[in-house]
C-alpha cells in the first residue's frame, strides 16, 4: 500500500499564522462509546500526564465522524489530546536527548530540525502554542473489534523514517495507515507527515496545511471543576 508523501511541516512558516481565539471548551473523551481511550503518557508514568484525554468540543464531534467512517471490525483508539506544557517539555527534552545520543556528531541546527519532526517545542504563548496545548491535536491509532491494538508499521512516538505516514511498510500495516488516514481526513483533520498517528483540527498546524491565514484555536486550559 503506497501513500502519497505530504509536505513536511515548516515550523517557522507555520507559526506565522495567527493563533485562534475560540472560547470553545475542552471536553473529556473517555465517556464516548465510539472509541477506546488509552492515555499513553499517563500509562507510561510521565509526571503530570493526565489519566483522561481532553479535546475541544468540535474535535470531539469530528472524532466521532472519523470513528464512524472506519470499516467494520476496526476501532479508533485515542492516545493523547490536550496536554500540559510540563508534559510537552518532558517529551521535547526526552526526544532531544535520545536523538543526541543516537547522532552525537550532528550540528545543533540539524539536531533541532530532527527533534521538531517528532516533538514540538513546549509553548503556551498565544502567538505560537504547541499544537497539543491548543486542544486541537490528537494522537490516534487503530484496534480490532476486540480492542487489540494493531501493528501500524512503527511504534508510537518512534523517531525514525518508519513513522512517516507515507513510508512504505508491509501490506497490512500500510492498509491500516490508509484506513486511519482516510477516516481522519474525511472528518476534517490534517495529518503531520512525520507521524502517522498525529492529526490536527483548528490549530495553526491545521491552518497551515489548509492554507488558511489564521487558526481557530489558541492555547487553552482545562475547565474548572
Amino acid at each position: 500500500m503506497t501513500l502519497r508523501p505530504q509536505l513536511a511541516l515548516d515550523w517557522q512558516a507555520a507559526q506565522s499564522i495567527s493563533a485562534g481565539t475560540s472560547t470553545e471548551q475542552l471536553v473529556p473523551a473517555s465517556p464516548c462509546p465510539h472509541w477506546i481511550t488509552w492515555p499513553v503518557y499517563h500509562h507510561n508514568g510521565i509526571q503530570t500526564a493526565l489519566p483522561e484525554i481532553w479535546v475541544r468540543e468540535t474535535v470531539y464531534d469530528r472524532l466521532i465522524q472519523a470513528a464512524k467512517h472506519l470499516p467494520p471490525n476496526y476501532r479508533l483508539v485515542l492516545l493523547d489530546g490536550w496536554r500540559p506544557k510540563s508534559v510537552q517539555n518532558c517529551l521535547f527534552e526526552g526526544m532531544r536527548s535520545k536523538l543526541a545520543l543516537q547522532h552525537p556528531d550532528l550540528p545543533a541546527s540539524e539536531l533541532d530540525h530532527r527533534v521538531l519532526l517528532y516533538a514540538a517545542r513546549p509553548s503556551d504563548d498565544p502567538a505560537s502554542p504547541s499544537p497539543h496545548i491548543t486542544g486541537g491535536a490528537v494522537d490516534v491509532t487503530l484496534a480490532d473489534a476486540d480492542g487489540r491494538f494493531l501493528d501500524m508499521g512503527s511504534s508510537f512516538d518512534e523517531a525514525s523514517e518508519r513513522s512517516w505516514t507515507a513510508t512504505p511498510v508491509p501490506d497490512n500495516q500500510g492498509e491500516r495507515r490508509k484506513i486511519l488516514l482516510d477516516a481522519m481526513l474525511e472528518a476534517g483533520f490534517t495529518n503531520l507527515p512525520s507521524e502517522w498517528w498525529h492529526f490536527d483540527y483548528g490549530n495553526w498546524v491545521w491552518a497551515w496545511y489548509r492554507k488558511l491565514p489564521s487558526a481557530l484555536y489558541g492555547p487553552v486550559q482545562l475547565p474548572s471543576i
